[in-house]
């Protein structure tokens, strides 16, 4: 099971957010804060990747994903978070 379809089709909890950081297969998860109560934007992280995702009508979607065989872990964080909050704007 991907992490992707293993996530809920809503907002995550604090708690569940913490639950994915303790998760076997990532590395990071962490909230990318919008200013509001719920979890809408998430970054997730592996020792190879790194995805951005955000939450719309349909669930969780991924609208970036950062390779880390080509791009340091700090980068690939920043660029996703960048793509999440962007795709939260519009």
């Amino acid at each position: 099971m991907s992490v992707l379809s293993s996530l809920p089709k809503r907002p995550l909890t604090d708690g569940e957010i913490a639950s994915l950081n303790r998760a076997d297969a990532v590395d990071l998860a962490v909230a990318v804060d919008d200013g509001t109560a719920e979890t809408r934007g998430l970054l997730v992280a592996t020792a190879s990747w790194v995805k951005g995702l955000a939450l719309d009508d349909d669930g969780w979607t991924t609208v970036e994903t950062a390779d880390l065989d080509e791009t340091e872990r700090y980068e690939a964080l920043r660029a996703c978070e960048d793509a999440v909050r962007e795709r939260k704007e519009r």
